[in-house]
């Protein structure tokens, strides 16, 4: 009996220790597995410590899958500024004050596409460390379409919209202006730009120059955003139809001049 509640009291002491340990070890989280934000805006990767004890003092570091320098390393000093990868220098920042209540967030200024890629998170508090990590993806509104026409003397128009700077390429939809969708009568063709965006050119024929506005819609279904463009036009007699109808009255002006030169 005595052999058995001194085996006893040893599981007891050792389930305590296990849970102990369990609560106090450094677990790191992040608000989101993937992000998405726009190029040029700024934007938080949102991640926090969390444990049953304290841990003292923290250290972390920020680094990116597709680079060989760091993103940011807390905390700073001369020396470990120099590792920080050139692209990310004054463009990073964390939250200091908010550290010890767990806050490790890493904010970026004035992204870009090339920003896009997976970001690691590594923190260490003596004998603990953790990690996380999080996609961060990056996508980029273009210039505003602009719109501009040809026809022939058949009575066919053509109207073209263009934009670039896109990522990735953007639905695009025509309406009239009774807001009819004629996106079906449209032919839309996708270009590379420069920095990995995306240039787009959309053709809409229209027959008989039917007269109204017309709409060119470019959007990011993701970001809920886009941009729009209208043209106007107004209604013009195809160039044959006005020289045949200019001819038709020079005939007949002559042939009753020469009637009335007959009568004379």
């Amino acid at each position: 009996m005595h052999r058995m509640n001194c085996v006893l009291n040893l599981l007891v002491c050792l389930f305590a220790a296990v849970e102990m340990t369990i609560a106090g070890r450094l677990k790191v989280r992040c608000s989101e597995d993937r992000v998405t934000a726009k190029a040029g805006d700024d934007d938080v990767i949102q991640c926090r410590f969390k444990t049953g004890n304290k841990i003292g003092s923290v250290a972390f570091v920020w680094k990116k899958a597709d680079t060989m320098g760091i993103v940011y390393i807390y905390p700073r000093n001369q020396s470990n500024q120099t590792e920080q990868d050139p692209s990310f220098r004054n463009r990073t920042e964390v939250f200091p004050n908010e550290i010890p209540n767990g806050n490790l967030s890493l904010r970026l200024r004035n992204m870009s596409l090339l920003d896009s890629g997976i970001y690691k998170l590594h923190v260490s508090s003596r004998s603990q460390d953790s990690d996380a990590q999080v996609f961060l993806s990056i996508r980029a509104l273009g210039t505003q379409p602009v719109i501009h026409s040809s026809g022939d003397d058949l009575g066919l128009l053509v109207l073209v919209c263009e934009s670039s700077g896109w990522y990735p390429a953007p639905s695009v939809t025509w309406e009239n202006g009774l807001g009819e969708n004629l996106t079906s009568h449209s032919h839309t063709e996708l270009f590379n730009c420069t920095g990995g965006s995306v240039c787009v050119k959309s053709t809409l024929e229209l027959v008989n120059w039917p007269t109204g506005n017309y709409t060119c819609t470019m959007w990011d279904q993701q970001l809920d955003e886009g941009l729009s463009s209208t043209f106007s036009l107004i209604h013009r007699i195809p160039l044959g139809t006005v020289i045949g109808a200019t001819g038709a009255s020079v005939c007949a002006l002559v042939l009753i001049i020469a009637v009335c030169w007959s009568w004379w």
